[in-house]
């Protein structure tokens, strides 16, 4: 993060969660240009996801893109320098985002940090430990379906998921898990992903990139910087 040129990018520190600055890395090309939300690192034992934000950052494959930037490298810094899921509370961060749930510090400060915002594509990314290969999970409202082009890119570094059932849900498709995101069924559900909360107040548009840890980091975040490229692209 220290490499970063503040010619291009700004980045600041929006908060303190158990002794760890929250960081948060902005870029603004143009008022009217699309902008996008990416995070990582929502869960400790997920590595690839920081790595991939940290070297899509620290190279110039961004600059192909005319896009805003609002990224969070590592939502749950605790778990990461730990190796675990959970922050420090020992709750899984992703599942503290409905309105009354408010005494999840890293969860608070990222509502904080997107209050009164709109993103054209929120991207999240993410790895599962159970999984047997890379899948997507994908929720739009204004763009053309993307996770069949995005799983064909992937594939060339990683191998796709081919399990007919992935994270507990039905696949869309082979590696593919796209969720209809209404009000009605995040109702139906008692504790709430960031997805629900930036899908029905902040993002049109949601990706969920999953890369299993049986892989190699380097393919990993690659697979992730792919995922990303191809919906920037589109």
């Amino acid at each position: 993060m220290g490499t970063l040129s503040p010619d291009d990018w700004q980045v600041s520190t929006l908060g303190e969660v158990w002794g760890y600055p929250f960081l948060v890395t902005r870029r603004l090309v143009d008022p009217d240009a699309p902008t996008i939300l990416l995070t990582a690192g929502m869960h400790g034992e997920e590595p690839a996801g920081v790595e991939a934000v940290l070297c899509w950052l620290a190279s110039d494959r961004w600059k192909s893109y005319h896009w805003n930037w609002l990224v969070v490298p590592c939502i749950n810094p605790f778990g990461w320098e730990r190796n675990r899921r959970t922050n420090a509370q020992r709750r899984d961060i992703n599942r503290q985002f409905r309105k009354d749930q408010d005494d999840t510090p890293e969860a608070s400060l990222i509502r904080r940090l997107i209050r009164k915002r709109q993103f054209t594509v929120s991207m999240e990314f993410h790895e599962d430990v159970d999984a047997s290969g890379f899948y997507l999970y994908e929720a739009r409202r204004d763009r053309a379906y993307l996770g069949e082009k995005v799983l064909a890119a992937v594939e060339r570094v990683v191998p796709i998921n081919q399990d007919p059932v992935i994270d507990g849900a039905e696949r869309t498709a082979v590696g593919l898990i796209r969720r209809d995101l209404d009000g009605h069924e995040a109702r139906r559900r008692r504790r709430w992903p960031m997805a629900y909360r930036l899908y029905l107040g902040h993002a049109d548009n949601i990706y969920g990139s999953e890369t299993t840890i049986s892989e190699p980091l380097d393919d990993r975040a690659e697979a992730h910087q792919i995922a990303l490229e191809v919906v920037l692209g589109s």
